[in-house]
């Protein structure tokens, strides 16, 4: 998949494109229906399949008060994209003077001209431009002018329920992460590199993986049984997030101890899957007690994971 930033657009980048325009934070379900719809219809219309979204949301630029902890960061979020067969991912560097644009420039500069649109796509509450003037109706009657046709896709429902990337935040947020699995097509996860940390945890003879994860949405402070995945091996893990209140700590971390593993992890990225939640973070009274409860944690997670993880426990090995 190709990766343009919007300023880098040419003046006719494609001479026939097949376009989606949105944030796709999460690319869930229903982001995954649209997604194949217009890869879809670019086959049917000679045409290339392109995504149009921003960087950063635009909420945290317009109204960072209520912009939402995001599912997936931007690279995260243009690798789900690719995985879905689009040829193009047009990102905008979103700006307070980009948000001045007019929807009749966009229209007519971005989705007819660089792009070459003759088919957009987007979802029923769409709306766009300074002051988001650019409606579904707008849309449609720019696109009859300008020779594209709008289309737009119903909301996405599973079993009865809307699919949302705000629906998938509040299940993490509740830490049901069978309804953020079912919404999301895959396991809810986090991801990051292993870096170094305090090493309180090997202190304490439970080395952990201090994962410095990318995604903002995240269960609440707590210890999960969780898998723990790199290359094709997946272990299981006691996972802790977090501010280490027992040693006054404020930031919050994200650290995995991973059982009956002695590697070096420093450097890997890891993917955690969390499943299940052991218990909310406390503050012990001294290490000791912080020691029996972990490995109370350990126990548990080793009963609930004692089979192989759902989608992938491929390798196992260390």
């Amino acid at each position: 998949m190709q990766i343009i930033e919007h300023s880098q657009l040419a003046p006719r980048q494609f001479e026939r494109s097949v376009v989606t325009v949105g944030n796709f934070d999460g690319v869930h379900l229903g982001h995954q229906a649209l997604l194949r719809r217009v890869v879809q219809r670019a086959r049917e219309r000679d045409a290339v399949s392109v995504v149009y979204t921003f960087h950063p949301h635009p909420l945290r630029v317009l109204n960072p008060a209520f912009c939402p902890p995001l599912l997936t960061a931007f690279e995260d979020r243009a690798a789900r994209i690719a995985s879905q067969g689009v040829d193009a991912l047009v990102w905008a560097r979103f700006d307070r003077e980009y948000a001045g644009q007019e929807p009749e420039e966009f229209a007519r500069r971005t989705l007819a001209g660089s792009l070459g649109a003759v088919e957009v796509w987007v979802g029923p509450d769409f709306a766009f431009g300074r002051g988001r003037r650019g409606s579904v109706e707008f849309l449609r009657r720019a696109g009859r002018e300008l020779g594209f046709a709008l289309e737009v896709l119903p909301a996405f429902g599973l079993d009865g329920e809307a699919v949302s990337s705000t629906r998938i935040r509040q299940a993490v947020a509740e830490a049901d992460f069978e309804a953020a699995q079912r919404l999301l097509g895959r396991p809810y996860a986090l991801h990051g590199p292993v870096v170094r940390g305090a090493g309180r945890g090997r202190g304490l003879g439970f080395p952990t993986a201090n994962v410095l994860v990318r995604e903002e949405c995240l269960p609440p402070p707590g210890v999960y049984a969780a898998w723990a995945c790199w290359g094709e091996i997946c272990r299981p893990a006691a996972l802790n997030i977090g501010p280490n209140p027992t040693f006054g700590a404020a930031e919050t971390t994200v650290e995995a101890y991973l059982l009956d593993f002695g590697g070096d992890l420093y450097g890997t990225e890891l993917e955690l899957r969390p499943l299940a939640a052991l218990r909310r973070e406390i503050a012990f009274r001294t290490p000791a007690d912080l020691v029996r409860q972990i490995a109370a944690d350990v126990e548990e997670t080793r009963r609930l994971l004692g089979l192989q993880p759902d989608h992938a426990s491929e390798g196992g090995g260390s």
